[in-house]
């Protein structure tokens, strides 16, 4: 991108033309007046407007100007005429990067030349193949200086930096224009191409649009200009800073004025009207306007405060809607305040807090009463909001719309009552949660043997302690009767009395006797004797104060050892019992006794002689044990050597007779 003239108007590059006597670059577009100079920036909307049968050079449209160093930049949009790949990112060292474009697509193009440079290399960015859209888009191309770098920006979006030396454009003024690039004849058409609201930056940083627009129809610098510029420019129906430029177009002479205006109205409102800037008529009247509600969807609004104005002829007050007079360049800002609607909500009683909030306001928010009766059994109580809070009132923010909505239980109420002792677990209980009722110090004395005690509750349950699901109101009272003292005599097998320390009714444990419920069959289900719970199957019952026979499952065992001869054998013995316990034992006489033994269960291990004999015993059996000594075979040796000698003197005596 090369060339400049009196306005330093340059696109292009041949380094993107692939064309080897390209020589000529015409210019066609508006300029800014004396007003615009010493501006830190510009920008222009212009419409993209596809350029297929191009066939030569290639077409830009953007704004731009030289600065007070004589640096140069500008930025807008670019069509080639060749597809390939271009340099996407150059400086003045090298390109970094590369990207493939089809001709007649039109890309944005940011370029600078350093200060006093006229160098023919490309220094800047191209956008994406098609980046600055399809026919008739418009887009906002611009330039600003700030913190010590220019700024290159598609509709407010920043596409690329660079730093030039200085952050003023000098006696310069902006430029917006079309331009033939790099090429060999004046023969392509140009369809024409909509500019709008161009527009500079003071030394403030604020944006104004150019006031007085001025015709230039020209070449770039190092051009050649043996060939007529053929383009045009020209004001679109008499709007002020509205234009066109490209073929079939008027020609007039340079510094032709295009638009002048008068002053100009700015309106500033976040919500209501659009923001925008108009020029007007000195000393016409307007009307300014805003809805005294914005409502952005169903739970978000603005609410009009009133106008800020500046500049003579503006108005700052109340009414929404008001007339002024254009007496100067006037700025109008219209002031808002967003609110946020909170609906509070309950299925019972009142609430309150719901309503329309300013933005960030503090809400407090309540239910009128906790709690709500059905009856003197069912009632609906708070339990939560609906944002985690567990009092029936809160208080929030406002940062954004929201609903908050009480959410209130089911409750029933559980009455337990005793005529005696302590009942706790009464009161109200959520539907579905489980309750506990117990009763305590449930027993009243009458005498030494009997008693009043807890016998069941009315809904039948025995226990003194209930656990249950609360699905409706429960009332339930604790059942009272009179218990004798029932006396436990418990004696073996054989009738002989024993003394288990614990005896078991109906799996309770007691000691020697239990006070219990007349006429009402109970188990002995077990006892607890010789380090052992004997279980048992005996059902009792009485009348009044009784004695209970309980006959213990206690037998005893005698165990007598002998050898073949019924002779007894003091043999050594070790017993193994049902409790897990065992004894070591000598025989005497050949005797070994057990008295009471749980079940009459034993197991024997009996030595004598080096012999090892097993013996078990249950229910009281008795067992005997035959041991073969030494000895007895001894004897039975014996027995049989007489037999034999006994035998051949017959048999000797029987021959001598023959």
């Amino acid at each position: 991108m090369k060339g400049r003239d009196a306005f330093a108007i340059v696109i292009l590059a041949s380094v993107l033309i692939y064309s080897a006597n390209a020589q000529y670059w015409f210019q066609f577009g508006a300029t800014g007046d004396q007003v615009t100079y010493h501006n830190t920036g510009a920008a222009v909307t212009i419409q993209t407007v596809t350029q297929p049968y191009l066939q030569n050079g290639s077409i830009g449209f953007w704004t731009g100007e030289n600065l007070a160093n004589g640096a140069f930049i500008q930025v807008g949009y670019v069509i080639e005429n060749q597809s390939g790949n271009y340099p996407s990112y150059c400086n003045q060292y090298n390109c970094t990067s590369t990207e493939y474009l089809n001709k007649g697509d039109a890309e944005w193009f940011y370029e600078y030349f350093l200060p006093n440079s006229n160098s023919s290399t490309f220094m800047g960015a191209l956008g994406p193949d098609g980046s600055a859209g399809t026919n008739g888009k418009f887009n906002r191309y611009s330039f600003y200086y700030s913190n010590g770098v220019w700024h290159f920006l598609l509709n407010g979006n920043q596409i690329g930096t660079v730093d030039l030396g200085t952050g003023s454009s000098g006696s310069n003024a902006p430029v917006a224009f079309g331009e033939m690039a790099n090429s060999t004849d004046a023969n392509t058409r140009i369809m024409p191409v909509i500019f709008s609201n161009f527009s500079f930056y003071n030394s403030a940083g604020d944006i104004y649009p150019v006031p007085h627009g001025y015709s230039y129809i020209g070449y770039g610098v190092g051009s050649d200009k043996a060939l007529q510029n053929p383009y045009g420019v020209s004001e679109i129906g008499s709007r002020i800073n509205y234009f066109e430029a490209g073929s079939g177009l008027p020609q007039p002479n340079n510094g032709y004025q295009l638009w002048n205006f008068g002053y100009y109205l700015k309106i500033i409102s976040a919500y209501g009207a659009s923001n925008s800037t108009a020029e007007f008529q000195a000393y016409s009247s307007q009307q300014i306007s805003e809805p005294k509600y914005v409502y952005m969807g169903n739970m978000t609004r603005a609410v009009f405060e009133g106008w800020s104005g500046t500049g003579a002829g503006s108005y700052s007050g109340p009414d929404n809607s008001t007339v002024i007079t254009i007496s100067s360049n006037i700025t109008e800002n219209a002031n808002w305040q967003l609110q946020y609607l909170v609906n509070v909500t309950s299925s019972f009683g009142a609430v309150k807090g719901t309503g329309w909030y300013n933005a960030g306001s503090l809400v407090n928010y309540a239910v009128d009463n906790a709690t709500y009766y059905y009856n003197k059994t069912t009632r609906y109580a708070f339990q939560n909001w609906s944002n985690g809070n567990k009092n029936p009132f809160g208080s929030t923010y406002a940062n954004s719309p929201f609903n908050i909505s009480a959410t209130f239980i089911k409750e029933y109420y559980v009455n337990a009552s005793s005529k005696y002792g302590s009942i706790s677990g009464s009161g109200w209980y959520a539907y579905g949660a489980n309750a506990t009722v117990s009763l305590s110090n449930y027993t009243v004395k009458r005498s030494n043997f009997s008693q009043t005690s807890f016998y069941a509750w009315s809904n039948g349950s025995s226990t003194p302690y209930l656990n249950f699901i609360v699905t409706n109101p429960v009332s339930i009272n604790a059942i009272f009767r009179k218990q004798y003292l029932a006396s436990f005599q418990t004696a073996d097998e054989y009738g002989n009395k024993v003394f288990p320390s614990t005896i078991y009714i109906n799996g309770k444990a007691y000691g020697d006797s239990a006070f219990i419920f007349p006429d009402q069959t109970y188990n002995i289900t077990g006892v607890y004797y010789d380090n052992m719970k004997i279980a048992m199957d005996q059902p009792i019952s009485i009348t009044s104060n009784s004695t209970v026979f309980v006959n213990l499952p206690l037998y005893n065992v005698n165990a007598t050892f002998t050898d073949i001869f019924d002779n007894p054998i003091n043999a050594t013995v070790h017993a193994a019992f049902a409790n897990g316990s065992s004894e070591n034992l000598q025989a005497t006489d050949g005797r070994v006794s057990f008295t009471d033994l749980p079940y009459g269960m034993v197991n024997l291990s009996t030595t004598y002689d080096g012999i090892t004999e097993y013996a078990s015993a249950s229910g009281g059996t008795q067992i005997r044990q035959i041991f073969v000594s030494v000895y007895d075979i001894e004897v039975l040796m014996a027995i049989v050597a007489i037999a034999f000698i006994i035998y051949f003197i017959s048999r000797s005596r029987l021959h001598k007779g023959m």
